[in-house]
């Protein structure tokens, strides 16, 4: 297996992650507010789909979804319905997005990923680097909406396969 497959599969393991969470959560689920702190789960997965769109513009392919609205999931909070980006859309251009960007990654050749590139956060990084720094950071927020799904009352999505 080369480095390109693994980052697909990273990418599926992380949309696998969100939407494992995501199941049954309403649009008001996702305007709850961690105590203590943090992020609704409109927010994550708005900043999820923001990064998303930097990842499939990284790897030459159309945006996951490029809406005005998503600039909410940016640094400040969501923290009320008028605030809130459309849920049931996000969920599913988030969705939608997976095949998309996991074929691109996954075309990616060694070269490609050993080639250089200029990045805000991290300046001139080997673009594999780049790629698989910014899975991790979806894979976090991917883990965080499983605190929003418990925060709504729901049962944790991720068990140990054969137990409830």
């Amino acid at each position: 297996m080369n480095g390109a497959a693994l980052l697909a599969h990273q990418l599926r393991v992380v949309h696998l992650v969100a939407a494992q969470n995501l199941e049954g959560m309403s649009a008001e689920d996702a305007l709850l507010q961690p105590p203590g702190g943090g992020n609704c789960a409109n927010w994550i997965l708005g900043h999820l789909v923001n990064v998303h769109n930097d990842l499939a513009r990284v790897l030459g392919v159309e945006p996951v979804w490029e809406d005005p609205r998503l600039a909410r999931a940016g640094a400040e909070p969501i923290t009320n319905p008028d605030e809130a980006i459309d849920w049931e859309a996000l969920v599913a251009r988030f969705a939608a997005g997976e095949a998309r960007i996991a074929g691109a990654l996954a075309a990616l050749t060694e070269e490609e990923l050993a080639a250089v590139i200029p990045t805000p956060a991290f300046g001139d990084t080997p673009r594999g680097i780049f790629l698989a720094t910014v899975l991790f950071h979806q894979a976090y927020h991917a883990g965080q909406l499983a605190t929003a799904r418990r925060l709504a009352g729901h049962p944790g999505a991720i068990r140990i396969p054969g137990t409830e």
